[in-house]
C-alpha cells in the first residue's frame, strides 16, 4: 500500500512542479531550439526541465517516505539516487551550455563506477571470480543505460513513457522479491515520469533533456542490477535486465549504424528504433505506442519467468531481438537515413 501510494504522490508532486519550472526555465533560456541540430525533429523552442521535476518529485516522495515509515530507504538506495543526482547535473549543464562528448562519457563511467565500487550490490552477479572485471562491466551497463535513456528521448513522450513502465515492472519485481527499498525508488520514480509525461506526450510543452535522460535511465539500470541479485545462480539473473530490452536494443542498434557508417556514437541522427519505424509506416505517436506495448511485453515476460518459475519464459526476449535486428538488416535501405560520409 505505502509504495501505491509513493507512485500516486510521485505524480501529483511532480505535475504539480512542471508549470513553475517551465516558467524558471523560459527565463533563463533552458530551451531546445530546433536549429540547435539537424537530428532536433520539434518545430517550436521548447524549455528543458522535466528531468529536474521528475528528481525533485522523486526527492520529495522518498523524503516523505522516509520521514513516515523511518529506515524504509537504504543508504544504498540514497547512493544510487545520488549517484543519479550527479548525472542530472552533469546532463543539465549540458542542456544549458553544451559539454564535450568525451569528458561527458568519462564523468558518467566515474559516477558509476564508484557506485558499483562502494556498493557491491549493484555490481551484475556474473564474473564473481574476477571483481575488477565485474565492477567495469557494471558500470559499462549503467553508463549505457543512462545513455540508452537518453538516446530514446527523440519523440515526444518516448523515453518518459518507457522508464515508468519499466520502472513500475521493477518496482514490482522489488516487492516480490522482499527488496523494500529498491520498490519504493521504482514506484516512486515510475509515478514521478508519470507526471512528467502529463506535459511530455504528445504534443509536448516541456522536455525532459540530457538532465532527466541520464538520470532516469541510470537509477533504472541500477535497480535492474540490484534485481538481478535475487536469483543470481541461474538464468533468472536476466530477468531484471531483460526489462530494459528495448533501450539497450535501441543503444545498439543505432551505435552499430553509426559506427558502420564512420561517424561518432554520440552523433545524433534518425536512425533510432522510434525513427525506423515511422519510416515502415507507423505515424509518430503510432511509433511511441508500439515501444510501449514492446517494453511491456518485455517486462511482463521478465516478471512471469520470475513469478512462475519458468526459465523457458526469458528465452523469446532475446530472440524477438535478434530476429528484429535481421528484419531491420534485410530492409536497410528503407530503415537507413542519409548516404554514408
Amino acid at each position: 500500500m505505502g509504495s501505491l501510494l509513493a507512485l500516486g504522490a510521485a505524480l501529483l508532486v511532480t505535475a504539480l512542479l512542471i508549470p513553475p519550472i517551465k516558467h524558471l526555465a523560459w527565463r533563463v533560456n533552458l530551451v531546445d531550439h530546433p536549429a540547435a541540430g539537424a537530428h532536433k525533429s520539434h518545430h517550436h523552442p521548447t524549455p528543458y526541465g522535466g528531468g529536474v521535476a521528475i528528481f525533485l518529485g522523486l526527492g520529495l516522495t522518498l523524503a516523505g517516505g522516509q520521514c513516515w515509515l523511518p529506515g524504509l530507504l537504504s543508504g544504498d538506495s540514497l547512493l544510487l539516487v545520488g549517484g543519479g543526482a550527479a548525472l542530472l547535473l552533469l546532463g543539465l549543464l549540458d542542456d544549458w551550455r553544451g559539454l564535450p562528448p568525451l569528458p561527458r562519457f568519462a564523468l558518467q563511467f566515474l559516477v558509476a563506477g564508484a557506485l558499483v565500487a562502494l556498493c557491491p550490490q549493484y555490481r551484475l552477479p556474473v564474473l564473481s571470480q574476477h571483481p575488477p572485471l565485474a565492477t567495469a562491466l557494471s558500470a559499462v551497463w549503467l553508463a549505457a543505460m543512462a545513455n540508452a535513456f537518453n538516446f530514446l528521448d527523440n519523440m515526444d513522450g518516448l523515453s518518459g513513457g518507457l522508464g515508468a513502465i519499466a520502472l513500475l515492472v521493477l518496482g514490482i519485481m522489488g516487492l516480490g522479491a522482499g527488496h523494500l527499498s529498491a520498490a519504493f525508488v521504482a514506484l516512486a520514480l515510475s509515478g514521478a515520469t508519470a507526471g512528467f509525461l502529463c506535459y511530455n506526450f504528445p504534443p509536448a510543452t516541456i522536455f525532459m533533456g540530457d538532465a532527466g535522460g541520464l538520470f532516469l535511465g541510470f537509477v533504472a539500470g541500477g535497480l535492474s542490477a540490484q534485481l538481478s541479485h535475487q536469483r543470481p545462480e541461474d538464468a533468472f539473473f536476466l530477468a531484471p535486465l531483460l526489462v530494459l530490452l528495448v533501450p539497450a536494443y535501441d543503444l545498439s542498434s543505432v551505435v552499430l549504424i553509426r559506427l558502420c557508417r564512420r561517424l561518432p556514437p554520440w552523433r545524433g541522427d534518425h536512425n533510432h528504433l522510434s525513427h525506423r519505424l515511422v519510416r515502415l509506416g507507423c505515424s509518430r505517436r503510432g511509433a511511441v505506442l508500439v515501444i510501449y506495448a514492446l517494453t511491456l511485453a518485455a517486462g511482463l515476460g521478465a516478471l512471469g519467468a520470475l513469478r512462475t518459475g519458468n526459465v523457458w519464459l526469458l528465452l523469446p526476449l532475446p530472440l524477438l531481438a535478434l530476429a528484429g535486428a535481421g528484419l531491420e538488416y534485410a530492409a536497410r535501405g528503407r530503415l537507413l537515413q542519409g548516404p554514408p560520409p
